[in-house]
């Protein structure tokens, strides 16, 4: 998965980057990165992913089901933990990752960090969903 690429999807505003539909309001809710019109699919995946370790055939067939697993694994800890666990592999990962100590970001940080993860996780999500067969 090549982060850079997501990026076009997105627009530039005040140096960061931000999704195309924040220009227009925020028409559609998403949760912890996930728009709600997949949250279905969410689940789904979340069906083929074991609940302990990589999933089988991560470097063959299920890599796009394995980088669904890290990427969620990787927003869990930025929303759940603010990235107490994991930094370094959220930042090698997505490309960027919040300054500070967890406990200094503001919900405001978290609604813009949501946002800046939304495209970037759907197109996750529907990469592992084409590998899988799922609809």
């Amino acid at each position: 998965m090549n982060v850079k690429q997501i990026k076009t999807y997105m627009v530039e505003i005040g140096g960061e980057y931000a999704h195309l539909d924040d220009r227009q309001g925020n028409l559609f809710g998403c949760s912890w990165s996930v728009h709600e019109g997949f949250k279905n699919l969410q689940e789904q995946l979340d069906c083929f992913v074991p609940f302990e370790g990589k999933c089988e055939g991560s470097r063959s067939y299920n890599k796009a089901l394995e980088t669904y697993r890290v990427a969620s694994n990787l927003v869990y800890d930025l929303f759940n933990n603010g990235l107490m666990n994991r930094k370094g592999q959220f930042k090698s990962f997505f490309g960027w990752a919040p300054y500070g100590r967890p406990s200094d970001i503001s919900s405001d940080q978290f609604k813009r960090y949501e946002r800046m993860l939304e495209p970037v996780m759907t197109q996750i999500m529907q990469e592992a969903a084409i590998e899988q067969g799922v609809r």
